[in-house]
């Protein structure tokens, strides 16, 4: 006799605005020059249906500078400008400049809120 198995369907839930679950993903590694190279980068839908308040794609490139500064490597986003038509990249560029205290840049970043927190 064959033995049925019972498959438990697992719901899908909303990535939660203030709460704990996958807001972002990311896929980096190591080139051979020695640089942190960020290749993909995707959004929960949710987040990106929320444009003026969504900071998801922004912290996990905060996160990926942090990663590159624990490291002690340089952090390549090149890669991201193919990635939802290079918005990701043009704000990992004002959030770098800004980070390396390029005032206007701050000020940039800060009016579209992509302000880095040191």
């Amino acid at each position: 006799e064959e033995e049925e198995v019972e498959e438990e369907e697992e719901e899908v839930e909303e990535c939660p605005a203030d709460g704990l679950g996958v807001h972002a993903l990311a896929s980096a590694d190591i080139s051979a020059t020695g640089a942190l190279v960020v290749r993909h980068l995707a959004v929960h839908p949710s987040e990106t249906h929320d444009v003026d308040g969504s900071t998801a794609a922004l912290r996990m490139l905060a996160g990926l500078r942090s990663l590159a500064l624990a490291i002690d490597v340089r952090l390549e986003i090149e890669p991201l400008k193919r990635v939802n038509k290079g918005r990701y990249w043009l704000a990992a560029v004002a959030m770098l400049q800004c980070a390396n205290g390029d005032e206007e840049a701050c000020e940039v970043a800060e009016e579209l809120e992509y302000g880095v927190e040191e």
